[in-house]
This record gives structure tokens, C-alpha cells and sequence, in this order.
């Protein structure tokens, strides 16, 4: 692919993702709802990392979204790929039913080692339909599992309660302290949507496309952890609002109302561990140059660190750590940053403190 038609991509998913002013039709997000209905669902398997995928995105405090969570917007559960996301709490049961039944379904080995039993699943749902009318800490699951009579040892708990988010039948609700809690949907949730399979397919694979785009096939059906068939009905199904480009040998997919990117830079941005710039797409080419591979993702295992991210392509990584007076933000370039680079990472880092509500002292290895 030639480097200009690398960097149009890249400018033009960093806008899709709000990451980038927009000059297009689409407004840009403003409240961890609109976020999340925006994205479709930004992964969240670490708290921290997933509270400022949408932090980074609309400029809110971490208190204003985790408000947002308390008042049953958004919520954590595990909609696709065996991953906790975040999604509109309407979505949350929909998107669990149509997305995470491949993923249930691969899971007999797994549950054969935990020794975990269907008839422990089935028990472990009627036990939480009974307790789980409000938010039950982790630690409170798994003392309220033994007390019935299921092992909750090891990663029997984790599974148990997965299942039944997988379903549909539970969510996360707020943090308790710091630990996570659980609740069933129907209790926890104000209203859940209930569109046909049609309209679910072509809402998540519409929402995917305007705000990942340009994307692949392969892309979208890595994301949703789907097959390629399923993919090519729901395009099929949403018609001419997928637009179709051929760069670098294959098929890009745009929508028709996703934002255009501005011809200039698209910023410099610090991005958490997990966020759906890398973690959203099949293929990481576009913006994870080969060279910085090893260093953005040490064991090859898919576990990112949190990246520095200058005009939508990854030039470093970032690490935070805790400090007596504040947090302090240890940045790693893997390329030399320009004069103009290092004060966007100097804004980037006064947004996470905004973000925390914390001093943050920045510190640049190498300079």
C-alpha cells in the first residue's frame, strides 16, 4: 500500500473513531451513552482502560461516566468474542442473544476442565434470578455460590457468571469499592430493545462500520467474532449506506455518514491498553508499524500495552503510575517525537488528568 493512502486510512478511522474533530454530518459524541451507541461496543476487560476509551472520546471526567453507569446508561457485560465490553444498556440483552452464542458454544472443553456441569449452570442461573434482583459484589457471588452448594474455586465463578451474562440473563452494574457487581438485566436495566435478528444485524454491523471504517471484511467479523457469512448479510441488508474502495489489492468499507477526516494531522493522542484503535480491527497494518510490534504487544498474546499515537499511527507506549502527590505518566517513544509531537503529548497528558481529576506529572524516557 503507498504511505499516502496508508495515512488516508489512518486519518479517516481516526475521525470514525472520535479521536479527531469531524467535519462531516456526524455529530461528535458528548455522553458516555452517545459514545457507546456511537462505537457500537469499546472494549473493557480492564476497568481503567475502559473508562477512558470513552473518556478520551468526549472529554468527560471519570466521575461524570461512572455516573453515567449508575444511572443504568452503560453497562459492562460480555456481548461478543468472550469479552467484557461496554454497550447502551438498552443493547446489553440484544446484542448478548445475537452475538455470544458462537462463543457459549465453544466452551464445552474448558467447562469439562473446571468440571463445570450443566446442571451447575443451570443452577447457578436460578440462584442468580433469585439474589441478583440488585448489584451483588464478586466476592458476595461467590460466598452466595458456596452457600448453595457450587465450587466456586479457581475460575468456576468467573465462568458461571459469564455464562449468564453471555445470555443475556445478567450485566456488571456499578464498582463496589473496587470490585465489580453483578445484576440481572431485566431488574437493572430501564427499558431493553428487542429488534428482529434483521435489524440487530444491521445495527451492530452499521455501528461497527461508521465508526471503525475504513474496515475489511475480515475486520468486521473479527470484531463481532463471527463468520464472514454472517458479515455479507447484514452488508447485504444495509445496501448502498456501505460504500466500497479498493486500495493496496483489497475491498475497504466505508458508510456514506461516517465523519470526514480533515486533510491535516490527526493529532497525538495517549490511548488505554485495550482501546478500539488496535483492538477493533482484524489487521493492525494501517497503524502499527511492524518494527513497533514487539514492543506494543510483548508476547504476541493480544494483551496490548497503552500506546502514544501521533497522526493516527503508534509511535510509542505509556505506562501510569501511582505517585505520593500524583499520578505519574511514564511515556516511551519508539521513534523520536518533533517539537510539535511532544507538546500534543504534553496536552494529551493535561486531558487524562482533567480525565482523573489528578495531578499527573508527565515524564518523557530520553529526553
Amino acid at each position: 500500500m503507498k504511505a499516502g493512502d496508508r495515512r488516508r486510512l489512518r486519518r479517516a478511522r481516526m475521525a470514525a473513531l472520535g479521536l479527531t474533530p469531524a467535519l462531516g454530518t456526524a455529530a461528535a459524541p458528548e455522553t458516555p451513552l452517545s459514545v457507546a451507541r456511537w462505537m457500537g461496543a469499546l472494549q473493557a476487560q480492564d476497568y481503567s482502560s475502559g473508562v477512558w476509551s470513552i473518556g478520551v472520546r468526549s472529554g468527560l471526567t471519570l466521575a461524570e461516566i461512572e455516573r453515567a453507569v449508575a444511572d443504568r446508561q452503560i453497562v459492562r457485560t460480555w456481548p461478543m468474542r468472550g469479552t467484557i465490553h461496554w454497550v447502551p444498556a438498552e443493547d446489553a440483552r440484544w446484542m448478548c442473544e445475537l452475538l455470544a452464542a458462537r462463543v457459549i458454544a465453544s466452551l464445552g472443553a474448558r467447562y469439562a476442565q473446571l468440571g463445570i456441569t450443566q446442571d451447575e449452570i443451570d443452577k447457578a442461573g436460578v440462584l442468580f434470578e433469585e439474589h441478583l434482583g440488585e448489584p451483588m459484589s464478586r466476592p458476595d457471588v461467590l460466598s452466595m455460590l458456596a452457600d448453595h452448594g457450587i465450587d466456586p474455586s479457581g475460575q468456576r465463578t468467573y465462568h458461571l457468571v459469564g455464562h449468564h451474562c453471555m445470555t443475556g440473563l445478567l450485566c456488571q452494574g456499578p464498582l463496589a469499592g473496587k470490585q465489580p457487581t453483578f445484576v440481572l438485566i431485566d431488574t437493572w436495566v430501564p427499558l431493553s430493545r428487542k429488534p428482529s435478528r434483521e435489524q440487530a444485524m444491521t445495527t451492530i454491523i452499521e455501528r461497527y462500520v461508521r465508526s471503525h471504517g475504513p474496515v475489511t471484511e475480515k475486520d468486521i467479523a473479527g470484531w463481532i467474532g463471527g463468520t464472514l457469512g454472517f458479515v455479507r448479510a447484514a452488508l447485504e441488508l444495509l445496501g448502498d449506506h456501505i460504500t466500497r474502495e479498493d486500495i493496496g489489492g483489497q475491498t475497504w468499507l466505508s458508510h456514506v455518514d461516517a465523519p470526514t477526516a480533515s486533510d491535516g494531522p490527526a493529532g497525538v493522542h495517549l490511548l488505554p491498553q485495550w482501546d478500539e484503535f488496535l483492538l477493533g480491527f482484524k489487521s493492525r497494518d494501517v497503524t502499527l508499524p511492524d518494527e513497533h510490534v514487539a514492543n506494543v504487544v510483548p508476547g504476541r498474546n493480544l494483551v496490548f500495552q497503552p500506546t502514544i499515537v501521533v497522526d493516527g499511527e503508534v509511535v510509542g507506549v505509556w505506562r501510569r503510575q501511582g505517585g505520593k502527590d500524583a499520578v505519574v505518566l511514564r511515556a516511551t517513544p519508539l521513534t523520536r517525537l518533533t517539537a510539535k509531537a511532544l507538546r500534543g503529548l504534553e496536552a494529551s497528558s493535561a486531558a487524562y488528568a482533567r480525565f482523573l481529576g489528578r495531578d499527573v506529572e508527565l515524564r518523557v524516557e530520553g529526553d
